[in-house]
């Protein structure tokens, strides 16, 4: 069990009683009498020693240490051949950068922005093409690394050598929020300590070659493949932090990856004309579609009634937040509720909205913030509540690589667990293709039984419905000659709403 602080009004508490029941006669019946004062200054000092004896207490034990302890147990252990933390790392986002041009003008994964500034560098991490709405939100990485890259929505980047047709300007449509630390966090090192722990080197076993990809800066996970392009072959493949396409390695971070990897390794696999690969790593878009019925209880039903049917939009206008309906807005829809979008035209995202006001026509509401994904005519409009973004945040972590602990209150993230003590995995995160569990124990498939998992476990939800994928969807494997390629799940959209 965890060992629990009590707080200092517990322990006052229980200390003015002890004091009561074995010094009955003294005074000690009001705060300003000097026996009360000393009894708080015992209880702060004794509930001061709870907290060290329970921070010493995670520090003992690898799977909740922190902090300079946490670094102790690395150098003890040094998981995947490294005695101390990764280093700094390059923040990353995907769809960050909205670039303006010219229709059909391209810019290609590569080239380089510059924060005026700060000086900081930055590169654009997919290919864009400019649509007919003269812009194209692609995915942004720093070339610089740590904190400091970490810039916020509405920064602007410029090009270093502007592609022909392409405006110089780049506008961040979000914060660089993914990756861009100064060291590895506490969370990423304790995994892969446990993980050396668990998995002791073996002279270039499967689990090495994870281990090895691990300990390089900015990997968030690898995936062994021994022999799958023939005996003795080792195929790796290896993935950033973050959400999306934005986890993918570039071909100059997959070739030095390989040439990391190739001195670890032994000389028949990593050596000149050795059979080590590091595999391109190719994004598939799972969408995920999901009905929850709440238990009936106050506090999780949804804000507003669309038993009717969903509302459908009539237009959109971003200057002023405005939603306009087809019809009249429902009648139980009120300031603060919150709503989450169906793409019918536009390819939405499923994400959770809230109306700030309603607008003064009886078919419109004000919303708090601008959708990331502009809704259009005829797209519908479902009702949002307490349950809705806790299941969708859940589904996008599973999707997104993360683990998945039951908590006592439903899924919880591994990214947000302070310390998985006593805390049971739920869902493991996805990983690059693995048909069947061929290649090791992770997995690369989309599971409707896993969807369901996650939301009924959270508490509130009495009934789900998986509705997409109506089977489950594998990552593909690619077969040669395109095997130098492994799939990976990406979220497409992921929506919730009532059942």
């Amino acid at each position: 069990m965890a060992y629990k602080v009590p707080a200092l009004d517990d322990m006052l508490g229980f200390l003015v009683a002890l004091f009561k029941g074995l010094l009955p006669d003294r005074n000690i019946g009001s705060r300003f009498v000097w026996n009360w004062k000393f009894v708080k200054v015992v209880a702060g000092a004794v509930t001061d020693i709870h907290a060290n004896v329970a921070s010493a207490l995670k520090d003992v034990m690898p799977d909740s240490a922190a902090g300079a302890a946490l670094d102790r147990w690395i150098g003890i252990f040094a998981p995947g051949g490294s005695s101390v933390r990764k280093g700094a790392t390059a923040s990353r986002k995907s769809a960050a950068g909205r670039v303006r041009g010219t229709v059909a003008s391209t810019t290609v994964i590569g080239d380089q922005l510059i924060h005026r500034s700060t000086g900081l560098k930055f590169q654009v991490n997919s290919n864009g093409t400019i649509p007919v709405g003269l812009y194209v939100d692609v995915d942004i990485a720093a070339i610089d690394t740590g904190s400091r890259t970490r810039l916020e929505a509405g920064e602007i980047l410029e090009y270093l050598a502007p592609p022909a047709g392409i405006k110089t300007q780049v506008e961040l449509q979000f914060a660089l929020d993914q990756d861009g630390y100064d060291q590895e966090q506490d969370g990423a090192a304790r995994n892969r300590l446990l993980a050396a722990i668990g998995t002791p080197t073996a002279g270039g076993n499967q689990a090495d070659y994870v281990a090895w990809a691990l300990v390089q800066a900015g990997i968030a996970a690898a995936f062994a493949y021994p022999n799958r392009a023939g005996i003795g072959t080792v195929d790796v493949a290896a993935l950033h932090a973050g959400t999306g396409t934005a986890r993918t390695l570039t071909g100059g971070e997959v070739t030095t990856l390989k040439a990391a990897l190739q001195l670890l390794a032994p000389s028949q696999v990593g050596g000149t004309g050795g059979s080590l690969r590091v595999l391109t790593v190719i994004t598939q878009v799972a969408n995920v579609e999901i009905l929850i019925t709440p238990d009936g209880s106050p506090q999780y039903v949804f804000d507003w009634s669309d038993a009717s049917g969903p509302a459908t939009v009539l237009t959109w206008t971003p200057a002023t937040r405005t939603l306009q309906f087809a019809a009249a807005r429902p009648a139980s829809m009120q300031a603060g509720h919150r709503i989450v979008f169906g793409g019918v035209a536009s390819a939405q995202d499923g994400a959770v909205y809230v109306i700030e006001a309603l607008s003064g026509a009886a078919d419109s509401v004000i919303l708090q913030t601008v959708p990331t994904v502009a809704p259009v005519a005829t797209d519908l409009v479902y009702a949002g509540g307490p349950l809705t973004a806790k299941i969708r945040d859940a589904i996008l972590a599973h999707l997104n690589g993360d683990v998945l602990y039951a908590d006592a209150s439903g899924p919880l993230p591994g990214a947000l667990a302070a310390s998985t003590t006593n805390l049971q995995v739920l869902a493991s995160g996805l990983g690059t293709a693995n048909p069947a569990g061929v290649y090791g124990a992770w997995n690369g498939t989309l599971l409707r039984g896993t969807l369901a998992k996650i939301a009924t476990y959270t508490r509130g939800v009495r009934t789900q419905n998986v509705v997409t994928p109506v089977a489950d969807q594998d990552a593909t494997d690619y077969p040669i000659p395109n095997d130098i390629q492994i799939g990976l799940l990406v979220p497409g959209y992921v929506l919730v709403r009532n059942g």
